[in-house]
């Protein structure tokens, strides 16, 4: 199906959503619209193909293979591009990437095969609101988490729960009555940090509404980003980039969206907890990252960044 009126930018019928209904179909838009301005006339020599799929390959699930789009095998007398989302398992598409110009696929870091295949930025939830900057130093929050308690996510519960050193280790947790175990032990924990929210909750957008998600993003002077169901990067961090909260994460692949940026990498959260009381007595050290942050977003992250980004390496397949 053709979008933005454009003939040359469709998404694939077999995708696993409507274009529509992606969490990040307005970042999408967004850099469409930036990439028509920065290739000009050059813009219709590609053809930009939407993909969205999170599913094995049925015929080798064990060998993890990923999925080729119908347009792999569409013929077209234009330079194909496939931007890629959805895939939190991070699967390689160099099994297919002969059949395109260029690849650009969400969750994969740097683990491609193929020289035509590129890492790209998650972006952002659509109906999570982009605020107007506000001062670190004005900011009513000072350490904002609410998301689901993945499992993934029982060592970072373990960190602020009293009762952490009763619990097994994480490998051990793999059965979800485990998950709602702890969930009706105790979920809120915001009064770890003073001033600040910290809340668990039993699965993805089951807190606060979009809308007051990104009110509370905007309000809050740091931010702890937890690994994903599958992936350590998630929107949270995009989200948090554009907002201007100083991030604190667990270690994040090695992709130009995270190399020498900003934002904080710790190897487990008891030293991400000592980070966060660090900076709460730094107001100096928040307002430098606050400030880097805000300039990250804009130069690597955001939707001009993305295109830019597009285009560069567009430009060096080109020019090999």
């Amino acid at each position: 199906m053709k979008l933005f009126g454009l003939t040359n930018v469709s998404i694939e019928d077999k995708s696993d959503y409507r274009f529509e209904e992606l969490n990040e179909s307005r970042f999408i838009k967004n850099v469409i619209e930036e990439l028509k301005g920065l290739l000009l006339e050059r813009f219709d020599e590609f053809e930009f193909f939407i993909y969205s799929n999170h599913r094995v390959n049925k015929r080798t699930p064990d060998l993890g293979t990923d999925i080729m789009p119908p347009s792999g095998d569409y013929k077209s007398d234009k330079k194909k591009i496939l931007l890629y989302f959805s895939d939190e398992r991070g699967l390689d598409p160099s099994c297919f990437s002969d059949k395109y110009f260029a690849v650009f696929k969400s969750y994969i870091g740097m683990k491609a095969v193929a020289k035509n295949v590129f890492p790209l930025a998650l972006g952002y939830v659509n109906a999570v609101p982009e605020l107007p900057n506000k001062p670190i130093k004005d900011r009513k929050y000072n350490v904002f988490f609410r998301g689901n308690l993945n499992m993934n996510r029982i060592n970072f519960y373990r960190v602020f729960s009293k009762l952490g050193f009763l619990l097994p280790s994480e490998r051990l947790l793999t059965h979800d009555y485990y998950r709602k175990f702890l969930l009706k032990l105790k979920s809120d924990f915001s009064s770890f940090f003073p001033k600040s929210i910290l809340i668990f909750n039993n699965g993805f957008k089951a807190g606060f509404t979009p809308e007051k998600y990104g009110e509370v993003l905007a309000d809050s002077k740091i931010v702890l980003c937890p690994k994903g169901f599958f992936m350590t990067e998630c929107f949270r961090h995009f989200e948090a980039m554009r907002a201007g909260c100083v991030i604190i994460s667990e270690p994040l692949p090695d992709t130009p969206f995270y190399k020498n940026s900003p934002l904080i990498q710790i190897k487990d959260w008891n030293e991400g907890c000592k980070v966060v009381n660090e900076l709460l007595h730094d107001q100096n050290k928040l307002e430098e990252i606050h400030r880097k942050t805000l300039d990250w977003w804009k130069e690597k992250c955001s939707e001009k960044a993305t295109a830019q980004y597009i285009v560069e390496n567009i430009n060096k397949l080109e020019i090999n």
